[in-house]
C-alpha cells in the first residue's frame, strides 16, 4: 500500500468514527451559547410551561441528624412521628424493602410510604403529590433559560395511622428516557413542611407488558420470538461450535462444574446489578430470548470435540549416568582415601570396594503434552484456558506431526504413546502453545517507511488521533449507550470489548523435537527381542527338566524291578538247598505282585517237580 492510499483510508476511519461518536458526544458536548449565565425563566420574564418552577421542584425536604436519607418528620412545629420512602429494588433477587438513597434512580413503579407516627395529631389522610419533569434550557434575549420541561403531575391519597403503617403507591411507568421526580405530602391543601422527596424515576422494561388480544397474537409472538430464533440459534451455534473445533481442537477444556458455576455466578450478577440493563436490552431486541440458546448449544458443542490422548516424549541423558555407592551423595569415592601412615595415597594404594555396594543413577528427561487429533491430519496441542482457547482461534494452534516416524511405542497406562528424542538434544521438546500478546491499539498498524524515507506528520497524526479515539471507545460507548438506549453500561461494555480486539494479537504455536537415532531405538529395540529370547530360554529349560525327571523315573522303576528279581531268584535256590518253606522262618518276600519272569521260572520248576514223580 502506498502513502496516499494509507492516508486515505486513515481518513476514512476517522470519518467513521467521528460519525458514530457525534450522537454520543452530543448529548454532553456543551454549545456555544452554554458559556452564558443561566438564568431562571421568573427572572427573565420567560413563560416556562408547566404549573412548578424549577426551582421548587428542586427544593429537598429536611432529613432528621442520623435518620436513613428518605425520612423526614410530620406533625407541625412539633414532631410527631416521621415518614420515609422505601422501595423494592427491581431484580428478581431482591423482595425487601430499602430506604430511598439521596439522587438513587428508582427503576420499579411502586414506592412505599412507610410512617411511624404516635398520637392523633399527625394521623389522618394526606396526600402525595409527585411531579416528573425534564431539565432543559432555552435562549431568550441572549440569555439561556433553564427550566422544568414536560411536566406530569401524579396525585394519590394515603392514609397514616397510628403505630407503624405503610402505604403503597404505583408510580406512572416511564421506559423511554430517565425523568425527574420530585414528591412532597399536602394535608388539607396545604403542604407538609420538610416532607419533600427527589428521585429519578426510570422503569424496567421487564414489566412492560406485550400486546396480545387474541389466542393468535400470543402464538404469533411466541412464533417470531422464541421458536424460530431458538432453531437458528441451536443450529448457528452447533455450526460455530464445529468450526471452533477444526481451528482450536478443543474448547477451554474446563469441566462442566466449572461452566456451572462461571455461568450461575454470572446469571446472579447480571440479575443483581444488570437487571435493569439486561432488561432494556431484552425489551429493544425481543429476539435475544431465543437467541439465548445460541451459547448454550455452542457449549454444549465443544463438549464433543475428539478424545485427548496424552504423547511421552523421552530424552536419555547417556552421558549423565552415574554409579555411586548407596548413601553417597555423588561425590569421588577415592578422594578421602589415605594410608595409615597419613599420607595422600597413590594410584597403587587404590582401595578395592566390592561391586554390591555401588547403584546405578541414570536420568531422563521426559515431557508429556496433551494432544488431540485434527480433522485434516495430525494432532494439535491445545492449552487448557480461556486466553490459549481464544489465541488458537484466531492464531495456529502448535500441530504435531509423527507420521515421519520410523518407530512407535505404544503405551499402556496415563500415556498412549511414547516418542524417544535425540540424546544430544537440549531438551525433549520444544513446544510454544500458540498466546495473545499486547499491542498498542490502532498505532501497531503504522506502515513502515520505506528504506530512506520517514512518514510524514500527517500520517502519524492521523494514527495518533485514531489509536486516541480507540482507547476511548469504553466512554463514547458510555454515552452512545445512554443515548440510545439509556444503558450506559451497556455501551461502555461493547466499547470495553471492541477495545480488547485491537489491544491483543494472536501468535502462532509450534513445536519441535529431534527424533532419536536409529541405533539408538533399535539397541532398545534388541533389548526387547533378547528379553523375549531369555524368556523361551527359560521355557525350553523348565521342559527338559521335565523330560529328564521322566526319564530318571523310568531308570529307578527298572532298577528296583531287577533287585526284586534277583531276590526271588535267591531265595527259591535256599528253599531247593535247604528244602525249607523260608515263609515259615518269617522272611517275607517283597510284597509286589509277581512279574513275569517269577511266572515263567514257576512253570518250569512245576514241569520238574512233575518229571520227578
Amino acid at each position: 500500500m502506498n502513502r496516499g492510499a494509507t492516508v486515505a483510508a486513515v481518513s476514512l476511519a476517522v470519518l467513521l468514527i467521528g460519525m458514530t461518536a457525534t450522537p454520543a458526544l452530543a448529548a454532553v458536548a456543551p454549545t456555544d451559547t452554554a458559556t452564558a449565565q443561566v438564568e431562571n425563566a421568573s427572572e427573565t420574564g420567560f413563560d416556562a410551561p408547566g404549573p412548578f418552577d424549577i426551582n421548587e421542584l428542586r427544593t429537598g425536604g429536611n432529613q432528621p441528624s442520623a435518620a436513613p436519607p428518605s425520612v423526614r418528620y410530620v406533625g407541625g412545629e412539633t414532631a410527631a412521628g416521621t415518614v420515609a420512602i422505601r422501595h423494592v429494588p427491581a431484580d428478581p433477587l431482591s423482595n425487601e424493602p430499602v430506604f430511598l438513597q439521596r439522587g438513587a434512580t428508582l427503576n420499579a413503579d411502586e414506592i412505599e410510604v412507610y410512617s411511624t407516627v404516635f398520637g392523633e395529631e399527625a394521623t389522618g389522610e394526606y396526600e402525595a403529590v409527585i411531579v416528573y419533569w425534564k431539565p432543559e434550557t432555552e435562549t431568550v434575549n441572549g440569555s439561556t433559560i433553564e427550566y422544568a420541561a414536560e411536566q406530569e403531575v401524579q396525585r394519590a391519597t394515603i392514609d397514616i395511622e397510628s403505630g407503624y403503617a405503610s402505604a403503597p403507591i404505583a408510580l406512572n411507568s416511564h421506559y423511554d428516557a430517565s425523568w425527574e421526580a420530585t414528591m412532597w405530602l399536602e394535608r388539607d391543601g396545604e403542604l407538609v413542611d420538610g416532607a419533600r422527596w427527589r428521585f429519578t424515576h426510570e422503569s424496567a422494561p421487564a414489566s412492560q407488558q406485550v400486546q396480545i388480544e387474541t389466542q393468535a397474537d400470543a402464538w404469533w409472538y411466541a412464533f417470531t420470538t422464541v421458536l424460530i430464533p431458538g432453531i437458528a440459534g441451536i443450529i448457528g451455534g452447533l455450526s460455530g461450535a464445529k468450526a471452533t473445533l477444526k481451528l482450536a481442537g478443543t474448547g477451554p477444556r474446563y469441566s462442566l462444574a466449572t461452566w456451572g458455576i462461571v455461568s450461575g455466578f454470572g446469571v446472579l450478577m447480571a440479575l443483581a446489578g444488570l437487571y435493569y440493563e439486561v432488561s432494556t436490552v431484552v425489551a429493544n431486541f425481543d429476539i435475544l430470548l431465543g437467541l439465548s440458546l445460541l451459547p448454550i448449544a455452542y457449549g454444549g458443542g465443544l463438549r464433543m470435540s475428539p478424545p485427548t490422548e496424552r504423547i511421552a516424549f523421552e530424552r536419555k541423558e547417556l552421558s549423565s549416568a552415574l554409579s555411586l555407592r548407596r548413601g553417597d551423595d555423588g561425590t569421588d569415592p577415592e578422594s578421602d582415601v589415605v594410608p595409615d601412615g597419613g599420607e595422600t595415597a597413590t594410584a597403587s594404594d587404590r582401595i578395592e570396594i566390592p561391586d554390591e555396594g555401588y547403584h546405578d543413577e541414570l536420568y531422563e528427561d521426559m515431557s508429556i503434552l496433551t494432544t488431540v487429533r485434527a480433522p485434516n491430519g495430525g494432532r494439535l496441542l491445545p492449552k487448557k484456558g480461556i486466553r490459549p482457547f481464544f489465541a488458537r482461534l484466531f492464531a495456529s494452534a502448535a500441530r504435531l506431526d509423527l507420521s515421519d516416524l520410523r518407530t512407535k511405542v505404544k503405551v499402556s497406562g496415563s500415556v498412549s504413546e511414547k516418542v524417544y528424542t535425540d540424546p544430544e538434544a537440549d531438551v525433549a521438546v520444544d513446544h510454544k502453545p500458540a498466546y495473545l500478546r499486547r499491542r498498542m491499539p490502532v498505532w501497531h498498524r503504522l506502515p513502515e517507511p520505506d528504506e530512506g524515507e520517514s512518514l510524514s506528520p500527517v500520517t502519524r497524526g492521523l494514527y495518533g488521533l485514531l489509536t486516541a479515539a480507540t482507547l476511548a471507545l469504553p466512554v463514547i460507548g458510555w454515552y452512545a449507550g445512554g443515548t440510545v438506549m439509556n444503558t450506559p453500561t451497556v455501551g461502555a461494555g461493547v466499547g470495553l470489548v471492541l477495545l480488547a480486539v485491537e489491544s491483543y494479537e494472536a501468535v502462532d504455536g509450534s513445536i519441535d523435537f529431534v527424533p532419536a537415532p536409529r541405533h539408538d531405538i533399535t539397541a532398545d529395540g534388541s533389548l526387547t527381542v533378547l528379553q523375549t529370547e531369555h524368556a523361551n530360554a527359560r521355557t525350553i529349560e523348565d521342559f527338559e527338566e521335565i523330560a529328564w525327571n521322566e526319564r530318571m523315573t523310568t531308570a529307578m522303576e527298572a532298577r528296583d524291578i531287577e533287585t526284586r528279581r534277583d531276590k526271588s531268584t535267591v531265595l527259591r535256590f535256599l528253599e531247593n538247598e535247604l528244602g525249607l518253606d523260608l515263609d515259615v522262618e518269617d522272611i517275607d518276600e517283597p510284597d509286589t505282585e509277581p512279574t513275569d519272569f517269577e511266572f515263567e521260572d514257576k512253570g518250569r520248576r512245576d514241569a520238574a517237580e512233575g518229571d520227578d514223580d
